[in-house]
This record gives C-alpha cells, structure tokens and sequence, in this order.
C-alpha cells in the first residue's frame, strides 16, 4: 500500500464528509501507523487478519489506554469502509476494556476557590471562560467556539451548536456573567472592525465561505472570544481570525489549582455542574438536556446521593459505643 497515496485518498474523503480537522489528523495518524506495521506482516494475510494483528499488538506492546486502542480501530474501519470501500469482516482482536470509572466533581468549595484564582491568562478573559464552564456545563471548547449570534443576553441563552456528536443544544447564561459577557463582547467587536478594514475574513464552518462570502466579515459570524493574531487555515491556506485556543484556558486552571493545592481540571467543572446541580434537586432529565447527553444513564452516573445515603451497618452495631464482649481466657 503506497503511503502517500493512501493519506491524499483518506484526507479526501474526510474533507468531503465535513470531518474535524482534529478527526483528520488522529485518522491520519493511526493509518500511517497501520500502512508500516503492515511491512512487518506476511502478505498472504487477508484484510481482516492484519487488523486484526495491528490492534492486538497496539493492546500487547503499546500499553495504550482503551479509548486510543479504539481511535486507531474507527481510523482504520473507516478506511477500509469509506476509502477502499472493502466493508471489514468479524474483527476478532485483543482489545482493551474500558474500565468503568466514576467521574470527578470537585466539591463546591474547591470550585469556588478555583474560580475566585483563575486569573486572566496571556490577555484573554480566561477567569471568564473557566465561569462559564462551570456555570453552564459545558465542555473546554463550547465557549470558545461561540460566535456573536449564539449569545442572546436578552434571553440568557447561549446556542452551543455543532457540539459533540455534531449535536446542537440551548443553555442559560448565569445572570452574574453578564457584565463581564458584554464586556467581552466589545472586545470583540474592536477586533472585529480592524478586520474588516483589514479584508481579514473569520474563520467559517464547511464550505459557508463559498456559499456565503460576505459572512466572513458580518457581525454576526464574528467570534465571541477571537484569537490575538491571525492566522492561516491549513486547509484552504487563507489568511483569516480563529478563535482563542483551548491551552490557554487549560494553563489558567493549572496555575490555579496548583497555587490552591487541589487536584481539578477544566473538564471537571462540566461534572461538577452536573454533581451540584443533582445535589439541588435539579431534575436529572433537565440536566441531560443541558449537558447533551445521548442517554440518561450517563447523565445519572453524576447521581451518588442513592449509595450515599445507605447507611453504614457499623453503626447500628456500635451506636457510637464499645458493646461488652466477654474476653476468652487462654
């Protein structure tokens, strides 16, 4: 199998599909992984086989953890299905399991101990940012992918769209972000006119650019939390805005918890959302609907009032009392 060849084919069908860029590459990456493993096996194999043979050494020598193990499979099922289309048979590979683990919410007190610390990082409003992930549940990009149209500060709603699984969801705003969200929006908007006089467009989803050229420099489509400087798309090589990165958020919660002593990470501030709000007697299935949850059993995995509330059997044993037991006499 030619390498080259079989990366141009990959990539293409992925930029046909409207794949992420993050897709793209971890795709990309696992199937050179796969074409050199595959000088190593006899060619005699048939399709199945050698697949077979690559996950079971990535479970054997790589020590990969289950969702890796799994990424590199989708990557190359998705080859064989979408590029070669030659539909793989009955896989029958070592593969790692998943361990069922239960999520990490940081207590209320380490959560507002971490916000009140997050400070501003590199000029970006990242002590916002890491409020609203909190606040609103949401995971470290869906802030940060918000343009000017999916913030009504009117309604209080943020219109987190295009999420994961390409899913679209409604959440409310926290009244005691809003000042701070308008302010940010003026920031923006500075950014915003010097681009316009500049021709620099924003960054635009799929092929909108195309179908709609004067979105790039409309108000609307601007982003809510821009990028300092531009930059060019490695796909269409187009100088253009993008938007604040992720790492930014992520070093200012790790300066935070480090200063505090505490063990939290950005993510966990969407479980501890999750956890506080159930704790409050918000209704699970609302909770669902603003994390977007496929199912309610993921949603009910942040729910441990129930074996929390067993009471120990030591206690009615001892009551808080040494109970008289007679001492054998040896």
């Amino acid at each position: 199998m030619n390498l080259p060849n079989a990366i141009d084919r990959l990539r293409n069908v992925l930029r046909r599909q409207h794949k992420a860029l993050s897709t793209e590459d971890s795709y990309v990456y696992w199937l050179r992984h796969y074409v050199i493993a595959l000088n190593t096996m006899p060619s005699s194999l048939h399709s199945e086989q050698k697949v077979e043979n690559f996950l079971t050494h990535l479970a054997r020598n790589r020590n990969l953890s289950a969702s890796s193990q799994n990424q590199a499979f989708n990557a190359i099922l998705y080859f064989y299905n979408e590029v070669l289309r030659q539909p793989l048979q009955n896989i029958d590979a070592l593969r790692v399991r998943r361990p069922a683990r239960l999520r990490h919410a940081p207590t209320v007190a380490e959560t507002q101990a971490l916000l009140q610390t997050v400070r501003d990082r590199a000029g970006y409003h990242t002590n916002l940012v890491v409020r609203l992930l909190y606040g609103c549940g949401l995971r470290v990009c869906e802030p940060l992918n918000l343009r000017i149209k999916d913030v009504k500060l009117q309604e209080l709603t943020l219109f987190i769209l295009g999420a994961k699984g390409g899913k679209d969801r409604v959440v409310a705003i926290p009244p005691s972000v809003v000042p701070e969200l308008r302010q940010q929006i003026k920031r923006a908007q500075t950014i915003w006119l010097e681009d316009n006089q500049n021709r620099i467009p924003v960054d635009l989803p799929f092929q909108l650019a195309r179908k709609y050229p004067e979105y790039q420099y409309s108000w609307p489509w601007a982003w809510l939390f821009p990028s300092h400087n531009t930059c060019f798309h490695p796909r269409t090589h187009v100088e253009n805005r993008y938007r604040m990165h992720e790492s930014n958020v992520q070093k200012a919660v790790k300066e935070a918890r480090r200063k505090l002593g505490i063990s939290v990470l950005p993510h966990e501030l969407r479980h501890g959302y999750a956890t506080h709000s159930m704790n409050n007697g918000v209704s699970p299935r609302a909770i669902q609907l603003a994390m977007g949850h496929n199912s309610l059993e993921t949603t009910m995995g942040y729910l441990h009032a129930e074996s929390l509330s067993v009471q120990s059997p030591l206690e009615s044993i001892l009551g808080g009392k040494t109970l008289p037991f007679p001492v054998p006499a040896w």
